[in-house]
C-alpha cells in the first residue's frame, strides 16, 4: 500500500501500479499508487453490447431502449448508431437514462454500469 511521486511517466510505470497525472510544484508531477491506494474508477466507460446486456439484467428492454434512443437528437442517435463505447459521464449517456421509462436514478445507472463493466465483452 503506497503511493510514490516521480518526476517521468515511465519512472512511474516501473511499479507496475496505477499512474497518474497529478499538480505537483516540486517537479514529480506523476504517481503511482498499489494495493489499497489505487482508486477505483468512478467513471466506467463500457461497450454498447455491455450496457445494453446490464439494462437488460437490470429490467430494462431492448424496446425500452431503442425508444430512449428515438427521443434523442439526431446527433446523439448518430452516435448510438455508430459508436461502441459509451461513458457513463457523457451528456450522451444522461440523456439516455432521462429518457428510459421508468427512469433509472442516478444510483441506479452507476450499478448499471459497474455492472455493464464486469461483463466480459467477448463472452455471449
Amino acid at each position: 500500500m503506497a503511493i510514490q511521486r516521480f518526476a517521468t511517466k515511465a519512472a512511474a510505470e516501473i511499479t507496475g501500479g496505477q499512474v497518474v497525472w497529478v499538480f505537483d510544484k516540486n517537479g514529480t508531477p506523476w504517481e503511482a499508487r498499489t494495493d489499497a491506494d489505487v482508486i477505483a474508477d468512478p467513471r466506467p466507460t463500457v461497450t454498447k453490447w455491455q450496457l445494453i446486456q446490464a439494462c437488460a439484467d437490470a429490467g430494462w428492454t431492448e424496446a425500452q431502449i431503442d425508444a430512449s434512443v428515438a427521443l434523442l437528437t439526431s446527433k446523439r442517435q448518430r452516435f448510438w448508431k455508430y459508436t461502441n463505447v459509451i461513458d457513463r459521464d457523457n451528456p450522451f449517456s444522461s440523456n439516455l437514462r432521462t429518457n428510459l421509462t421508468p427512469v433509472p436514478t442516478p444510483t441506479q445507472w452507476n450499478a448499471i454500469f459497474i455492472a455493464a463493466a464486469a461483463l466480459d465483452p467477448l463472452a455471449v
